[in-house]
């Protein structure tokens, strides 16, 4: 079955764009981003990732964002 389709002023729309969770290493300051989690919420502490230039496996939640979607002309 596939996913229901957002109607908005008689035009269907495609699907919401994936939210990003962006994420501040503890240890060495570095930021980067992944996909958004159940549960993710800005400050939270994730201790189950690593770091990608220090391996460290602390980090604080620093933003969450949903990218627009660009539209094609």
């Amino acid at each position: 079955m596939s996913e229901p389709s957002i109607l908005m002023g008689g035009r269907s729309r495609e699907k919401m764009p994936e939210p990003l969770t962006f994420l501040k290493c503890l240890n060495c300051g570095v930021e980067n981003s992944r996909p958004f989690r159940e549960n993710d919420y800005v400050l939270k502490i994730v201790e189950d990732e690593k770091c990608p230039k220090c391996g460290g496996t602390r980090s604080r939640i620093i933003n969450i964002y949903v990218p627009e979607k660009k539209e094609s002309k």
